[in-house]
Formats: C-alpha cells, sequence, structure tokens
C-alpha cells in the first residue's frame, strides 16, 4: 500500500465541542516532530509497532456509518501526535471524506512546510501557538517562522481558524510573552478573516501517567498557571479586539 492509502493512529472517539464543532469523531494519528515536555499523548510520538493502521477506505465506511450522530456541525477530526507528519495520508483521507459530505477538522501545530493543501482541503483548523519566540519553538523542535507562514495563510483563506494557546507557566507565561503573543494575533486578525477565533488552554497533568507507563522521565516541574497569568494574557487579547472562545 502507497502512503496514500492508510493512516496511522494510537487512539480514537467520539468527543463533543472540544476537538471541532459539534459531536465529532476523533482519530489520533501517530507522529509528532514535536517533543513538547508536558505532552498529553507520548504514547503518539512515534509510528511504532503500537500503531494501528486504518486504510482511507474504513475510516471514510467508519465516519459513513456514525453520520446520524456527528450533529450540531459535528464530522470527522483528525488530531496527534501531529496530523501533518502524515500528509500526503490525511490529504486523500480529507478529500474522500469531503466527497462522502463529511465535515473535517485537524488539530496542529502547524510547524511542517509544504502542507497547503491539507489547510486548504479541511473545513475547520485547529492549530496550538505555544510561543511567539523563535527559541522557546526551537527548543521543542519547530520553527516559529513556518508556524507563522502557515497560520497566515489559512487566515488568508477566511475559512474557519481557532488559534490556541496552551498556558504554561515556565514556557510562556510572562507579560512580555503576552504582548508578543498579541502582537501576532493582531496580524493574523487584519486579515480580515471573520472566522478566526483565539482561546487559552492552562497546563495539566493529563500525561503524566502515560510517561511512567511508557518509563519515560516526565520533566516538567513548574507548569500550573495562577488566575492572574490567565488574565494577563486575557488583557492583551481583549485590546486587540479579538475573538476570544471557551470550548
Amino acid at each position: 500500500m502507497r502512503d496514500t492509502d492508510s493512516i496511522f493512529i494510537f487512539q480514537k472517539g467520539f468527543n463533543y465541542s472540544q476537538d471541532g464543532p459539534g459531536n465529532r469523531l476523533v482519530y489520533h494519528l501517530s507522529g509528532c516532530n514535536f517533543r513538547c515536555p508536558w505532552c498529553s499523548n507520548p504514547e503518539g510520538l512515534s509510528i511504532d509497532d503500537n500503531a494501528q493502521r486504518l486504510t482511507i477506505d474504513d475510516v471514510v465506511k467508519e465516519a459513513l456509518s456514525a453520520k446520524m450522530i456527528l450533529i450540531d456541525g459535528g464530522g470527522v477530526t483528525l488530531t496527534g501526535g501531529e496530523v501533518t507528519c502524515q500528509r500526503d495520508a490525511v490529504i486523500s483521507l480529507l478529500k474522500e471524506l469531503k466527497k462522502n459530505g463529511i465535515h473535517t477538522c485537524i488539530e496542529t501545530n502547524a510547524s511542517l512546510s509544504g502542507c497547503e493543501e491539507i489547510f486548504d482541503t479541511v473545513d475547520y483548523m485547529i492549530a496550538d501557538f505555544k510561543s511567539p519566540f523563535a527559541d522557546k519553538i526551537k527548543s521543542i523542535g519547530g520553527d516559529i517562522e513556518t508556524i507563522k507562514k502557515n497560520l497566515l495563510y489559512r487566515a488568508k483563506s477566511g475559512k474557519p481558524l481557532l488559534v490556541r494557546v496552551p498556558l504554561i507557566k515556565f514556557f510562556n507565561c510572562t507579560e512580555d510573552t503576552a504582548k508578543a503573543f498579541a502582537l501576532f494575533f493582531e496580524e493574523l486578525n487584519n486579515t480580515g478573516n471573520e472566522n478566526l477565533f483565539f482561546e487559552i488552554l492552562t497546563y495539566h497533568e493529563f500525561g503524566k501517567e502515560k510517561y511512567n507507563k511508557l518509563n519515560m522521565e516526565y520533566t516538567v516541574t513548574d507548569g500550573y498557571v495562577t488566575e492572574d497569568d490567565i488574565k494577563i494574557l486575557l488583557k492583551e487579547l481583549k485590546n486587540k479586539d479579538l475573538k476570544i472562545i471557551n470550548t
């Protein structure tokens, strides 16, 4: 099989509203180019023997069989891991789902180049923007300019884009960082996209137990944020008249 005929996943299930609009059938794709120490899904960092291989046809059939319960604008969400690590297969899958009238969504770190066809095809895009600073993004495996370019590309399309900030105390939680977040988000907002939204997520340790089970070291010791930390970022975002939502 060519890599356009199947995808590798490590988890699937249904979720309402947190992974895109409405009730969604969510596939967690294996493989990620980032190494965030707070990762919630360390079991999905690589494509290994634990990954399940599904054909594109199987996923489409599964989505069609669930179509009646994909209510309130629901559909299929591809998350990770990092979706764009399986770019060619994802493009094929998104196109087949659209042919069959299934609403599509991806959750991505938007850090890989050459993914414009994914961004053009998917109905709804959710992107984690972890830091506005190049050194911070480089420390977890990414390039800030590629991320900004990708987010601007999607924003300029006018299609729905939700940008999420995972607020992590030691990583991106200063007043200077909040101002830098807001400046770039203002640039996105200036594209005139009426379907552009922003959300603040706060640190949790949902992945910590998984690290232990995988015999991996969980290194975060200063992740939790305070209400004041959230208010600092929220104030900067509101000052730019951004559409802030809470899913």
